[in-house]
């Protein structure tokens, strides 16, 4: 995506280093200008069309966001089985259950929990045991299921104003 500084990246790089840990490398994908940014553990993409491919290189999604209405890109993590670490700045995080889904960090400015974090999500056997459970949470959340519910919701209004509809009230 865009919107970097937004998004938190100069957090996420501050969190990686802090880890210190060789392991942990950011890969960042999408629109923005690199050169503000410098880290050993840090490697720009460009803009990415197999979104999937970089999805399957990655072992947890960080998003350290200042603000995000609800992050797309935090849901297609998810769908693919990968805890999300991000923020209560993003929408996203209201529809996450902490622990299974992934870690929610108060403020992006907090290197230490994201640290944990990263820590925590780090150890294969703790990201395979709530992978099946992401899936399927990131599944009740689909396009065409979201329609169903949408549309739902509107049939239900409609009927309800038509039968009120043409009745006074007496007040």
């Amino acid at each position: 995506g865009s919107g970097w500084e937004r998004k938190g990246l100069r957090f996420a790089i501050t969190a990686v280093e802090n880890c210190n840990d060789p392991r942990l490398q950011l890969l960042v994908a999408g629109h923005g200008t690199p050169a503000k940014y410098r880290s050993r553990s840090l490697r720009f993409l460009g803009v990415v069309q197999d979104l999937q491919a970089l999805y399957a290189a990655a072992d947890i999604f960080l998003l350290p966001t200042i603000y995000d209405p609800s992050s797309n890109a935090c849901l297609e993590a998810m769908a693919v089985g990968l805890p999300v670490i991000t923020t209560k700045g993003n929408g996203f995080s209201e529809l996450m259950e902490e622990g299974r889904d992934g870690s929610i960090i108060k403020e992006p400015d907090n290197t230490a929990a994201l640290c944990a974090a990263l820590r925590f999500w780090s150890n294969g056997e703790t990201r395979e045991k709530s992978r099946a459970s992401r899936e399927e949470h990131a599944r009740e959340f689909s396009i065409g299921r979201n329609v169903n519910a949408t549309l739902q919701i509107l049939l239900q209004a409609t009927a309800s104003a038509a039968s009120t509809s043409g009745k006074i009230r007496k007040t």
